[in-house]
């Protein structure tokens, strides 16, 4: 068997592992060919194998071992029978189709952690959130992170790690370019990272299958990014049960023909509180599901809500910035985006929280605080009167019939308050926060 050689670093215990798995492995596959040639199978009857291995046998006793008082007795005979059990090998057929021991179970090789406790080698994860909010950017600096740093979002990353990005839509090259001018010394090399910019269909099985061919081919990578979504499946329904089914096959069949962990870039719905749009079960065969989301505010959030790894709902924070990549031929300006992480504190996750205001609140809330500017004052007020806030957004409510504007002012006064927007006293003044 041949492996693909990186100029990577890996942790010893993740090759220990790896070691152990395969030096397993091959000694079971000597073991089944040693039977296959030395003892005749019979396919309607099959004998279990009561030979333990020297190696796991346990030494008999020559002495009896003194047992302390109240404690109950064990015969050596019965002591022996359990090892046997424990130790007892399958019949060849029954291994070959897949079934297990329990020793088999534990010598199974791990996933290969690629972002420790967020993406694993061989798992299906997505990416989702709103149009414009900046999820595509984010997956690319998970990718050049793998290239790069030994952290991202303060998960560790064990090794470098090669990939595949399949961009299909969206500018990659300013993208690309604007990484490797905001953070220093990154860079995305080849064969390490690989890109694919033509049309290409997780929904048709043979462009599935040529993909993974020259993926393989190319020295293989360890996660293969795909956004986003809608694009690769044109002319599937993403609430369709079938047409979901059949991506999940696809997805899961370049998974196991290129050993790579696939992560979606995926787009949510209207309620985008409803998660990932489309039928549940795409989510259902998530190992892992991250959303983004922008706050009005601008603090752009992740929120890691699904994870087969451990308890999901850690929230990361980032900002985008563009980045001056000079001119084009044209001689006007060219830019690209760069992800900078940020670190989360109280007052981050509170402005990352505020719910998003309707019209109407957001009316109210410009009447309020021109109410703390009143007379045009140098300095503007510390509190204002409920009654005051309550006249000022009466007054901006104008298009509202008198019958329900006096109702309506009220919810969007009390909408304000339960957001955050406004502080109200126990002498039923209103303050702003600062």
């Amino acid at each position: 068997m041949t492996t693909s050689k990186t100029n990577t670093a890996r942790i010893p215990e993740v090759d220990r592992l790896q070691a152990a798995a395969i030096a397993y492995m091959e000694k079971q596959k000597a073991r089944d060919a040693a039977e296959l040639t030395t003892k005749p199978i019979n396919d309607d009857t099959y004998e279990m194998s009561t030979q333990v291995s020297s190696e796991l046998t346990p030494t008999p006793q020559t002495e009896p071992t003194p047992i302390a008082a109240g404690q109950p007795t064990v015969t050596n005979s019965t002591e022996a029978a359990d090892g046997a059990a424990n130790t007892m090998r399958l019949p060849v057929p029954a291994r070959q189709y897949g079934l297990l021991t329990r020793d088999d179970v534990q010598a199974e090789p791990s996933a290969i952690p690629l972002i420790h406790c967020l993406i694993g080698k061989g798992q299906l994860a997505m990416i989702a959130g709103p149009s414009g909010s900046g999820k595509s950017v984010f997956q690319l600096h998970l990718g050049a992170a793998l290239l790069n740093a030994d952290k991202v979002f303060g998960h560790v990353i064990p090794k470098r790690s090669r990939f595949l990005y399949i961009n299909l839509e969206g500018e990659l090259k300013q993208r690309l370019e604007a990484i490797e001018q905001h953070h220093e010394g990154w860079s995305f090399p080849a064969p390490a990272a690989m890109f694919l910019t033509r049309p290409w269909c997780l929904n048709d099985k043979e462009s599935v299958e040529d993909l993974a061919h020259h993926v393989n081919v190319s020295g293989g990578v360890d996660v293969i990014f795909i956004d986003t979504l809608n694009r690769a499946i044109p002319g599937s329904d993403e609430n369709l049960s079938t047409d979901m089914g059949m991506v999940i096959a696809h997805a899961n069949l370049l998974i196991k023909m290129t050993g790579a962990a696939v992560v979606l870039t995926h787009h949510t719905g209207k309620a985008k509180d409803r998660g990932p749009r489309g039928h549940s079960s795409l989510y259902a065969a998530l190992d892992t599901c991250l959303m983004v989301d922008q706050a009005d505010s601008g603090i752009r959030t992740v929120e890691l809500i699904k994870t087969r790894q451990g308890p999901g709902g850690k929230k990361y924070f980032f900002n985008i910035e563009n980045i001056d990549l000079g001119e084009d031929d044209y001689g006007l300006p060219i830019v690209g985006p760069a992800l900078t992480e940020v670190e989360g504190t109280a007052e981050l996750e509170k402005a990352a929280s505020a719910q998003s205001l309707t019209p109407q609140q957001q009316e109210a809330l410009v009447a309020i605080s021109l109410q703390f500017q009143k007379d045009f004052q140098v300095e503007p007020l510390k509190e204002i009167g409920y009654e005051d806030a309550l006249t000022a957004v009466k007054t901006a409510f104008a298009s509202i019939s008198p019958k329900h504007r006096s109702t309506r002012a009220k919810e969007a006064i009390e909408a304000l308050i339960v957001a955050g927007r406004l502080i109200k006293t126990s002498e039923n003044m209103l303050t702003m926060p600062a």
